[in-house]
């Protein structure tokens, strides 16, 4: 038999061959063929092995010309004994899969023979995952936890914490530095650690933490905020209560990264408790509530007032500090190089004299945030004032010393430029050109709030002729009120000043007492500015109104039709409130009449205002008239209005600073002021853990050896930008 390279092609197969070949290569080679790749291998291992030595030429006819061919199919030989393998029929088969028919994706580099995916064994996956990821998903439990309307309280949170670290090493390492980093003891000890293993009135658990920290301090090393129990009620007298803070004391000193300490703010009279001296030695403390009450070792005289302060409280002032007091408060300040936020409050016979206070600031490098409220003339004055470090928050409330000639030399100063929030509460500000001049020189002020009695005003003699009087380019937030009874001229000129674009940057406006609704005018329109309970409050009038019964109308329309006309007010709108109803009987309510007496009570304020919204949208705005072809009267349609406007930035708040309270701004003292202790001692809506038993358990009596723990409170912290 003849070679297979002595054999001769027909002349038009060879042709075929060639002119196929030639056009196939000149032809566009799309990497999407609407033709098998499997084909054209086949085709192409076919027509390459007749060129071989080994495969013999079978058939005249080429087989290949009418493959085409796709740029990201690779080509591969295929060995001789091929031919053998499939019983001596010709047939050839590759080597690899084509990429398009392949089950999972080939290299970017090139195919891989032989290799097979292996899928990852259980929980691997999960201990490639970052530490971060884990952390995230532990700040979503504790929200779950801790949120306001929550069931549940911190200790159940820590409770799922332990429970979830001791799961496995890799929640462990997450867990420990979510539960150590905010360690929260709320409420009373459990009666079973205080009378039966450890024998103490009160502690138990500050005493376990202590001996956990001290025993480890690796995770001493994590806490950053420790809230800490009140003083609890079995600390009666003052020893007691002094050995209450000696406990707390020692905790503090466990923790070398301390940096806040919320809800738990004692007095301090001048002595040298050991508290006071733990918290100084914390040099990574960031926040510090000062509360300064009166040392039995100073004598009290009164205070003379000034011809100023006719508007604020009365203070008793004691005599100036020993030199061993002023240089222990100032010591005491001597380690805090990371303090940002300070608070100073002086209660009733309290003192920090004011070269003392002046030198305490000097020793704080990173302080951005101050409030000092009730000191006497001699404590805190003008002096002071112009005295502070350059700071970007600042907030004076209730000070006598400090005057209208100080607060405009403050403006002046170049020390003032970075201040961005700045707050004037109960001061006797009654220039209106140093308020304009507050406006015109703190270039970086933001947030501005003023609340006081006595509205301010212009000098005698002196008239505006040009507006706006007062101006800011960069003010965003105000808060406005001046609770005297019938005057309103701050108000006055307050309005013409937006209105003339005194306050390009303004989007929050709060004036709770805008008794004639000049500010709400010029604000974006709302259609409900009342809280839902609202309505519940007994603000002089019926605590829960009756709903009347109102027929369906179109909205916003009470037309008159081809019937006649009819009075738009002979209805109640289906969008008014019950509360704006109730005040319309002035006979029941006279809310209107002493909202600006009781200015301060945002439940009348809004009560106010939404009785304005609901007046402008019965009172028709404009008039729809429809007419047939004919020039014939048909249908008449009063479209009702509204109050604001339409172009405004400006959002019309009347929302206090924190949710719950019935008084805008919010205070050291008083209901929901930041000496409240934020319910922890709340008896009315305690958690127990049962909210976490099935239904079927609780019905049984089952399982309260498991969720069960002491009844505590579900405090709600109230942090210290609130005040600013």
């Amino acid at each position: 038999m003849a070679s297979p390279r002595t054999l001769t092609r027909p002349g038009s197969a060879g042709s075929s061959s060639t002119t196929s070949r030639s056009s196939f290569e000149s032809r566009h080679k799309s990497p999407l063929s609407v033709s098998s790749s499997a084909d054209y291998n086949s085709s192409r291992t076919s027509q390459d092995s007749s060129f071989s030595n080994d495969a013999p030429v079978h058939s005249s006819t080429n087989k290949w010309t009418s493959a085409r061919r796709s740029y990201t199919e690779p080509i591969v030989k295929v060995s001789s004994h091929s031919q053998h393998s499939d019983g001596g029929k010709g047939r050839r088969k590759t080597l690899m899969t084509p990429q398009r028919l392949s089950k999972r994706p080939q290299s970017p580099t090139g195919p891989s023979i032989g290799t097979k995916y292996t899928p990852k064994a259980p929980g691997e996956g999960f201990g490639n995952l970052p530490e971060e990821i884990l952390l995230v998903v532990l700040a979503e439990l504790k929200k779950v936890h801790l949120d306001a309307g929550s069931l549940s309280c911190s200790t159940c949170w820590m409770r799922d914490l332990a429970s979830l670290s001791l799961s496995c090493k890799k929640w462990w390492g997450a867990a420990r530095t979510t539960l150590y980093e905010d360690v929260q003891l709320i409420g009373n000890d459990s009666i079973l650690h205080t009378k039966k293993k450890l024998k103490m009135k009160y502690g138990t658990r500050l005493k376990l933490l202590r001996r956990t920290l001290r025993a480890r301090p690796d995770l001493a090393e994590y806490v950053k905020i420790l809230k800490v129990p009140a003083m609890p009620d079995a600390a009666k007298n003052k020893k007691d209560q002094d050995e209450y803070l000696d406990q707390v004391a020692s905790v503090i000193m466990a923790c070398p990264n301390l940096e806040r300490l919320p809800g738990f703010h004692p007095a301090y009279t001048h002595e040298f408790p050991r508290f006071v001296h733990a918290l100084s030695t914390r040099k990574k403390l960031q926040e510090r509530v000062w509360i300064i009450s009166e040392s039995p070792f100073q004598r009290q005289h009164r205070y003379k007032a000034s011809d100023d302060s006719d508007y604020l409280t009365p203070v008793i002032a004691p005599n100036s500090l020993l030199p061993e007091q002023s240089i222990d408060f100032l010591m005491f300040h001597s380690n805090w190089s990371h303090l940002k936020t300070l608070v100073l409050h002086c209660n009733q016979g309290g003192i920090v004299d004011s070269p003392l206070l002046i030198d305490t600031l000097k020793q704080l490098p990173a302080l951005e945030n101050l409030h000092v409220s009730s000191f006497s003339e001699s404590s805190f004055n003008d002096t002071t004032l112009l005295s502070l470090p350059p700071l970007r928050s600042l907030r004076l409330d209730n000070l006598a010393g400090v005057t209208d000639n100080g607060l405009s030399s403050f403006a002046s100063a170049g020390k003032s430029n970075g201040l961005k929030t700045f707050s004037l509460n109960s001061l006797p500000l009654l220039s209106l050109p140093v308020l304009a001049r507050l406006f015109s020189h703190l270039k970086s002020l933001t947030h501005f709030t003023v609340s006081q009695v006595p509205s301010p005003s212009l000098p005698t003699g002196v008239d505006i002729f040009l507006h706006p009087y007062l101006a800011s380019s960069t003010l965003q937030y105000l808060h406005w009120e001046f609770t005297n009874p019938g005057d309103t001229t701050a108000n006055e000129i307050l309005s013409k000043a937006i209105s003339f674009s005194g306050f390009p940057a303004l989007r929050t406006l709060r004036a709770p007492t805008d008794s004639d609704g000049s500010l709400q005018k010029l604000c974006k329109p709302r259609d409900r500015i009342e809280l839902s309970g609202d309505r519940y409050r007994n603000g002089g009038c019926e605590s829960m109104p009756s709903m009347p019964f109102a027929a369906p109308t179109r909205p916003f329309s009470a037309g008159n039709g081809q019937s006649g006309p009819r009075d738009p007010t002979s209805q109640p709108s289906l969008t008014r409130s019950a509360f704006s109803m109730r005040l319309e009987n002035k006979s029941q309510c006279s809310a209107e009449s002493n909202v600006q007496v009781t200015g301060m009570s945002l439940s009348i304020a809004r009560m106010t205002a939404q009785r304005r919204i609901d007046t402008a949208v019965s009172a028709p705005q404009y008039h729809i008239i429809i007419w047939d072809p004919e020039g014939q009267f048909l249908e008449r349609f009063a479209v009702g209005g509204f109050i604001g406007d339409l172009g405004s930035k400006i959002n019309y708040s009347l929302r206090p600073d924190v949710d719950g309270m019935d008084e805008a701004i919010c205070r050291i003292e008083g209901a929901g002021g930041l000496l409240q202790g934020g319910d922890e001692t709340n008896l009315k809506d305690n958690c127990t853990g049962s909210w976490n038993m099935e239904a079927g358990e609780r019905s049984k009596g089952k399982g309260k050896d498991r969720w069960w723990h002491t009844e505590r409170g579900r405090w709600r912290e109230m942090p210290l930008e609130k005040l600013f």
